[in-house]
């Protein structure tokens, strides 16, 4: 066999090699927030009782990849590099707090679509979160907790509420950590809901309990 040959040769095989390890790699999986298949409670056609404008969600910086991350009881971060959002957990965040409003007291989200103060009767509310932890740690447990700021848009009045919680890991695979901050940032949205409704209603403490921690069960 001449040199070009075997030359041509390992270049065939190293190809097929690299061709191999290609298939074989794993695939990506890409997870949500959100509930597959939507909410129920968020469909249908209803009039809105309430304008909200929901802000961008600002969450800690490493929650912005798209790689999942996942801390170890001692604080070590593990990037996954095969399991991913499918969207940024802001954005997704930002959804879920809609949803929670329509479905609390029928609010509609208006950021990217204003309504002059003049156009409307209805009551107006501007509503910033930042959500300070978004962690899992697998055999253990997820934590989430936010700090939101519910300002009136028609009378000025300012309600600064905070909620943490915990939701156990079903398991330790990265799917149960993500539904276990699903669960908890369900709970969160939630408690915002809440607190939109207690401002509606003209409550005296608007945040209530959601300033305590919570643990699910």
């Amino acid at each position: 066999m001449t040199s070009s040959a075997r030359s041509h040769m390992v270049r065939s095989v190293f190809c097929l090699l690299l061709l191999a390890g290609c298939a074989t790699s794993p695939p990506v999986r890409y997870h949500t927030l959100a509930h597959p298949g939507g909410d129920a409670a968020t469909t249908g056609s209803d009039a809105a009782r309430v304008l909200v404008q929901i802000l961008p969600v600002g969450v800690p910086e490493g929650v912005t990849r798209e790689n999942i991350v996942l801390k170890d009881p001692g604080g070590r971060i593990t990037v996954l590099q095969t399991d991913r959002w499918l969207a940024p957990v802001a954005d997704d965040l930002k959804q879920l707090v809609a949803d929670a409003l329509w479905r609390s007291v029928r609010a509609a989200d208006t950021y990217d679509a204003p309504v002059p103060e003049d156009a409307t009767a209805l009551p107006r509310y501007r509503l910033a979160l930042r959500v300070e932890r978004f962690d899992a740690i697998p055999g253990q447990s997820a934590v989430v907790a936010g700090s939101w700021t519910l300002r009136s848009l028609t009378d000025g009045a300012v309600h600064i509420c905070r909620w943490a919680g915990t939701q156990p890991l079903a398991g330790p695979d990265p799917g149960a950590a993500v539904a276990a901050l699903a669960a908890a940032s369900q709970r969160l949205v939630g408690r915002i809901g809440d607190s939109l409704r207690e401002a509606l209603n003209g409550g005296a403490d608007v945040c209530g309990a959601t300033s305590s921690a919570g643990v699910a069960q």
